[in-house]
Parts: C-alpha cells; structure tokens; sequence
C-alpha cells in the first residue's frame, strides 16, 4: 500500500513548514540569511533494470540551503554597525576559535576590543599607540590615548603688500656726512668744468652726475645751494638734499627711508667737498630703536692676502683714537682676516683707554670687511684712519669718515617703522601654541619689502642682539606684481616652554602678490597642531577605523578585513548568526582582504544589513506547505480507506 509516500510527504512538508517558520522568526535578525528546504524524489532499489511501470516511494529532504543574497541596509546611530554591501563575512575571535558573520552590530568592550553582543572578537590588521601598523592581523584593540602633537615646520603667508606703500618716515634715511669744512672766507673753493662732477648713487637703483656751477664760493650757504641746484637739474631732484651743519660740514641726504636706504659719491667734486671718495652710508639700526655707527669698506681685497705690519687708529663714541697693531701675515679668507682685526682690536684692551667691547669686525656678504660701534645711541659714531701704512684707507677701502648713527629704525613695538603685519598661531614640539608675526617694511628701492619675524612679541632673529646689526630678509617683486625671489625665509626661535630650544619654522611666500591695493592676508597656514582627545570614530569604506581627535587629527586605530569563500552554502550554521567554515565551504576567496577589493564588497558604517527574508513569499510558501501537508494527510486516508475495503471483503 502507499503508506509510505503519504508519510514521506507528510515529513518533508514538515521540514519545509519548519524552515519557513524559522525564516518568519528571523525576519528581524540583521545579517540573517533565509533557508529553504530543497527536495527529492525516492525510487525503490532494483537489481535489474528500470522498468516503465515502477512507482517512486515518496520524497525525502535533499538539503535546507540558506540564501546569501544581500539584504536591505538601513541607517542607526552607531559608527560600529558596519554593514557589508556585497559579498564577505566579518571574522571573528572566540579566543582563538574562529567564526563568520554578516552581523555587523559591534561596540568596544572594556579592554577597547571591537566585539558583537557575545562578546566575540572582530578581527582585521592592528595598529599601535601611534597609528602605525603592527605588521600583524588580529583582534582589532582600539587606543584611546591622546594625540601626539606636532612642532610646526612651515608657516604660509599669502598677502598681498600695497605697492602704492611709502618707506615708513621712522626708519632711518642714508646720510653721507664731510669729515671737515670745505670752505671758508679764509679759504674759498674753486670749481671749474675740471673737477665740478659729483656723481651720486641712490638706493643703488639710480645714478647721476650734478655739476656744480663753476664759481669760487667763499661761505657755506652758496656752495650748498650751488649743490642743491646741480642735484636738482638731475634725475635725483627730490631724491637728494644738500645741507650743512653750524660748522659748515657739508651733508648729503637719501630723502628715502629704509634699511637699504643708501648714497655713493663719488667724482673730482667729492675729495674738494671732503666727502669720502665711494663711501656708502649704511645705516645699522637695533631694536631698542637706537642705530649703530658702521662702516663698510668699499673695497673687497682679492684672498688671499698678504698685508705688512699696520696700525690703524679707531675712535669710538667721541673719545680718543686708540692705535690697532695688525700683524703682518696672509689672509686666506675675509673671516680669517676679520677675526685677526677683532684680535686686534680687543687686545688694546677694555676700559676707557682701549677698544674691547667697543669695536665689532666683521665682513658683509660680499666679503667687505665692517668696523662697527657696540654702543646704540644717537651720539653713536666710529672713525677708521690709518696710522703707518695704508690698510684701512687703501687695502680695505674704510671710509675715513665719522658715520654718525641715527635714532630710529624698525621696532616691533613702533607701528611707524614698519608697512604692514600680520600674524598666525604655531606649535612647538610639546603642542604649546605661539603666535608668529611677520613684519614687512617697505625699503627705499623699487619693488623691495624687508621682512622681519617674531615669536611672542619677542626679539626678532634678524637682528643681531650683540651688536643691533639687522639681516632681515629682502624679497624682490616684478613689475606685474609677482614675487621673484626668495619666496621661502627660515627662521629659528628660542622656546623656554620645555619643548625642543629651537622652533625652527619655513615661512612660504609663494603666491604673494605686490599690487596697487590695500593690505591684505588671502591665506594663512601652518602644519602644527596642539595634542588632542579622542572625540570620535570613523570607519571608512575600505575597512579603515579611524579616531578623530580635537585637535582637528585623526589617527588609523585598525582595518576590518573580509573574507569570502567559493561556496559560503558550504559553512554551517552555530546559531548566534555565526557560521563555521567546513572542507564543502572550498577555498577561501580573497581571505583577510581589504573591502572593496577583488570579488569582496564594502562597508558602510553606522548602517545594518538587515534579514534576507521576504514576510510576503514565506507566508505564501507557508500556505503551499500547509496545502501540501493536507494533501499528503489525505492520501493516507485514502489509502487507509482502500484498506478497509479490502479487510472487509468476505
């Protein structure tokens, strides 16, 4: 009889009904994949060959496969819920066991381990402290320590300087002063078309040649306006102004301000008019605001040099000459020669009959060699004469002039002394915020900025705290407003917070501009920052974890890694939406891999993937299964029922 195909519908219905109800049941677990029963028929075993008249037995369950189809991904609040759209399972850690999951619920336990609601581990590529990689995958441990900070290195400042600027009227101007009084009733002066030339450079951009009117001029005021008119019918009319003290010394003036501020002379006229044959004025000035005397030779000497015993005779301030024994020798360099006068110098000794302390040598950067006063002031002066020998007037072309330092010059402090400013917040090594200023000064020459810098307010490195001599940087503009050169300046600071001593920092310029337009600042930047506090999470598409911190940083904490298999219906189920690989799983495909890459899909934080399972198609699967169950139930009675007609016949 057919028992036995009824019962075996009967079962499998069973079996159906219980994979439905179990898909129904889940329809609200994320990452849950839906099963269905999948069927076959049985057939009695023969010996012999199939026949045409044989009957099946009845079904059996063949397998229950689950459906790793997507499911719909839907937004929480959680940065942790990860969802994976596409294909990939999570990998997780029982201590050491592992499972797979398409449940992407996850938050960090005590330790800072990334785990599910068991408590199960989330594994991928680990970071240090630092945000480095350990070089080995594991369970992902989160650090929730604070950002390192970072000294700043580079400072940008794109600006614009107003090219309408004037040098400010507090810096000082070039002054070219006479040693004595030219002339006198006593002692008249004669010029003819011989010896009237006076050539003059200003601001080492423009050069002309007065001629002074050919004439004996026995007093001051007519030899000074005589020169007056002779500059004045030349390009340097404004540029340049004769005067002449209560003793008659005659002056010439740069009516222009500013450190590169300065007047050669030069010509048959200078010598008669006892102005230094091509002297140039250069004016040193300090930041207490108060200048100091220098010279500057005008000739530079061809190293190396060989010069005999000379003596020098140098007065300072008002007082006395003092004779400087220079011994002879050769010179390979002019630093060599320049620490061999400062010897010099200091070896007369200190005090009011010597130079120690009073006398700066040095050489400028063309190798001139620079006597300059140590005393700021406005009664400042030095003067260089030879003694025996011809060393400073010949060999290194001293002025013998007295250059007369004048009060005022460039001064954080003084508005006056500078264009225009500004200023951004940069870090040291411990992460303590200063503020950086820079200061641009507009010089006597065309399309010229001095740019000055300063840390805290404090004393700018430009200058030279020992002897007030200023070194600012000097940048260079085109005639269409472009910046030229240099367009980075390096500056250094002292730092007293603990952090590293010196605060190094490269100033970019780049982009600059020098227009007829007002001052302005169009971008500052800094590459410093302070420490910070973790104040979030974000996990990238890739798998990345990182921590935001207040500092505006972020830091790699870890990397979830995928892992996908050839055929996932191969893995069993253990309940807690995890799955276990087994040999029918087959290879893994693309194991411990990145998302987004090869066949592995990504992820999308703060989402969940939500149940594969249709309610619709279930509960119409439901009422197949039921119908299916009813009809198998039925064919039992009936055979049931043929069975008793048969107990029945007599």
């Amino acid at each position: 009889m057919a028992f036995q195909q009824g019962l075996s519908g009967l079962s499998i219905a069973s079996k159906a009904l219980d994979a439905i109800s179990n898909n129904v049941s889940n329809s609200g677990t994320v990452g849950f994949k839906e099963a269905s029963a999948q069927f076959a028929d049985v057939f009695a075993a023969s010996l012999s060959a199939g026949s045409a008249t044989q009957v099946g037995i009845g079904a059996s369950v063949n397998k229950v496969s689950q459906q790793f189809t997507q499911g719909n991904i839907s937004t929480s609040s959680n940065t942790l819920d990860l969802a994976v759209n596409g294909a990939g399972f999570f990998r997780m850690s029982d201590s050491g066991t592992i499972t797979y999951s398409r449940n992407g619920q996850f938050h960090v336990d005590k330790e800072g381990y990334v785990v599910n609601s068991s408590g199960l581990r989330l594994t991928g590529n680990t970071y240090d402290a630092k945000g480095l990689p350990s070089g080995v995958g594991g369970d992902i441990q989160l650090s929730f320590g604070d950002a390192d900070p970072k000294a700043t290195t580079d400072a940008g400042y794109t600006v614009n300087l107003d090219s309408r600027s004037a040098s400010p009227k507090s810096l000082t101007q070039a002054l070219l002063k006479g040693t004595s009084t030219p002339v006198s009733s006593s002692a008249p002066l004669s010029f003819t078309a011989a010896n009237n030339d006076l050539t003059i450079t200003v601001d080492g951009e423009t050069t002309a040649t007065a001629k002074i009117a050919a004439s004996t001029y026995t007093d001051t005021s007519s030899l000074v306006a005589a020169i007056q008119t002779a500059i004045d019918q030349t390009t340097l009319k404004g540029r340049v102004t004769a005067s002449s003290d209560s003793s008659g010394i005659i002056t010439l003036n740069s009516t222009h301000g500013g450190r590169l501020s300065s007047l050669d002379v030069s010509g048959n006229a200078a010598m008669q008019l006892n102005l230094a044959p091509t002297a140039t004025a250069i004016m040193s000035v300090s930041g207490s605001n108060a200048t100091y005397a220098s010279l500057t030779g005008t000739v530079v000497p061809a190293y190396p040099l060989t010069i005999p015993a000379s003596v020098m005779n140098i007065a300072v301030d008002g007082g006395s000459a003092v004779a400087v024994s220079v011994p002879a020798g050769t010179y390979a360099t002019a630093a060599v020669l320049a620490t061999a006068l400062q010897a010099a110098v200091d070896a007369t000794g200190a005090g009011s009959s010597g130079l120690r302390g009073k006398v700066v040598v040095g050489t400028n950067p063309s190798d001139a060699i620079t006597f300059s006063s140590a005393t700021a002031g406005g009664t400042s002066k030095i003067v260089v004469s030879d003694g025996s020998g011809t060393l400073a007037g010949t060999t290194l072309g001293i002025p013998t002039f007295a250059a007369t330092a004048n009060t005022g010059g460039f001064s954080i402090t003084d508005p006056a002394s500078y264009t225009s400013t500004t200023s951004q917040t940069v870090y040291d090594s411990l992460g303590n915020p200063h503020t950086q200023s820079l200061y641009f000064v507009k010089t006597a020459q065309a399309n010229k900025w001095d740019v000055y810098t300063s840390l805290d307010g404090g004393f700018p490195p430009e200058i030279d705290p020992a002897t007030g001599l200023h070194s600012p940087t000097t940048v260079s503009f085109d005639s269409n407003g472009g910046l030229l050169t240099p367009k980075t300046i390096s500056t250094s600071y002292t730092v007293t917070t603990g952090a590293t001593k010196a605060l190094t920092v490269t100033v970019d310029l780049t982009n600059s501009t020098q227009f007829g337009n007002s001052f302005g600042v169009a971008k500052l930047s800094q590459n410093g920052y302070k420490p910070g506090s973790l104040s979030g999470l974000t996990v990238e598409a890739d798998g990345t974890i990182l921590g935001n911190f207040s500092n505006g940083q972020s830091r790699t904490m870890g990397q979830v890694l995928l892992t996908n298999f050839r055929n996932p219906n191969g893995l069993v189920s253990v309940g807690g939406n995890q799955w276990q690989w087994t040999p029918d799983a087959g290879a893994v495909d693309g194991a411990g891999a990145a998302p987004g890459t090869g066949t592995l899909g990504v992820l999308q934080s703060a989402a969940i993937e939500e149940s594969n399972v249709d309610l619709t198609s279930e509960l119409v699967n439901m009422i197949t299964q039921q119908r299916a169950y009813q009809a198998n139930a039925q064919s039992i009675k009936t055979q049931d029922q043929v069975l008793q007609t048969l107990v029945n016949l007599r």
